[in-house]
C-alpha cells in the first residue's frame, strides 16, 4: 500500500475536487497541527482518526471547502473501512 499521505490524499482529492498534491499537503499539515514533529506515518489509527475529525476539518474550512463536516465524516469512515490495510503496511 502507498504511504498514509498518498492513500488518504488521493481520497480527499476525490471528496473535495481539489488537486491531490494540495490534499496530501493538507493532511501532512493537519497532522503537524495536532502532533507537532510527527508525520502521518508516525501516528496510530486513533490519532489519525482524531486528525481527520478535528484539524483536517478546520483546515478544510479555512480554505472555504464546502461540506467540511461531511468530508470529515467520509474520510474518517474510509479510514475505518481500510484499517486492515494500514495495519499490514
Amino acid at each position: 500500500m502507498n504511504n498514509v499521505t498518498n492513500f488518504f490524499g488521493e481520497y480527499l482529492a476525490k471528496l473535495t475536487e481539489k488537486r491531490p498534491m494540495a490534499c496530501k499537503g493538507m493532511i501532512r499539515l493537519a497532522v503537524l497541527d495536532k502532533f507537532p514533529g510527527k508525520t502521518p506515518e508516525q501516528i496510530n489509527f486513533n490519532e489519525l482518526k482524531d486528525v481527520f475529525n478535528t484539524s483536517l476539518k478546520e483546515r478544510l474550512g479555512n480554505v472555504s471547502t464546502p461540506n467540511t463536516e461531511q468530508i470529515s465524516h467520509d474520510i474518517a469512515f474510509f479510514l475505518v473501512k481500510n484499517q486492515s490495510l494500514l495495519t499490514m503496511a
